[in-house]
């Protein structure tokens, strides 16, 4: 028994082959019968085509446009269906002449010399939109790469509060509570990310 369950995966795809030709054996026996019921087959095929005769008469009827309102409804009489023939009938319509192709005229496009083509007269506003986009590239490459060498761009100039001064107003400032709390919350905001650090 171990060895059964030990080897269950080799053995599944043929159990699974084995229930297969099992469920197709038994799935034939109603297929032979309706083969060998011509009766059936008969009626099948009736059915059939009294359903094709359907479809070309809806079709017709679509194709002949009645002088009818469409609002109102017409009981027609049910018919015995007509004796139908073995073949299908087969509708020949005689062919057309082909269509000769008609020249084709080549337009010119006249350009006046007091009016300007709208398409030229937008796509010179792109161009100077464009040359404006790369002035402003230029002179934001030109900020970017003096701030790299540690260049300031606006001079720095010296105050006149010394170094003693700025201590006293912190201090003095930040002894109320209220204000401490402040100068901590900033402290969170605007210093580098927590996760960063």
């Amino acid at each position: 028994m171990d060895w059964l369950f030990d080897n269950l995966g080799k053995f599944a795809p043929v159990v699974i082959f084995l229930l297969y030709m099992i469920s197709s054996l038994k799935g034939k026996g109603p297929e032979e019968e309706e083969e060998n019921d011509p009766a059936a087959a008969e009626r099948a095929r009736k059915i059939q085509e009294e359903i094709r005769r359907k479809i070309l008469e809806r079709q017709r009827e679509s194709a002949e446009p009645t002088g009818q309102r469409p609002g109102t409804l017409i009981f027609d009489e049910p018919q015995p269906p007509a004796e139908e023939p073995e073949e299908e009938e087969i509708v020949r319509r005689p062919a057309r002449p082909p269509r000769k192709p008609e020249p084709v005229v080549e337009e010119v496009a006249e350009v006046s010399h007091g009016r300007v083509d709208p398409f030229e007269e937008r796509r010179r506003e792109i161009e100077a939109k464009l040359e404006e986009a790369k002035k402003a590239h230029r002179m934001a490459k030109e900020k970017a790469g003096s701030m790299a060498k540690g260049k300031p761009l606006v001079p720095l100039s010296v105050s006149s509060v010394s170094e003693g001064q700025i201590r006293q107003r912190l201090k003095k400032s930040l002894s109320d509570r209220d204000s401490l709390k402040t100068a901590i919350v900033l402290r969170e905001v605007l210093d580098v990310p927590v996760s960063m650090r």
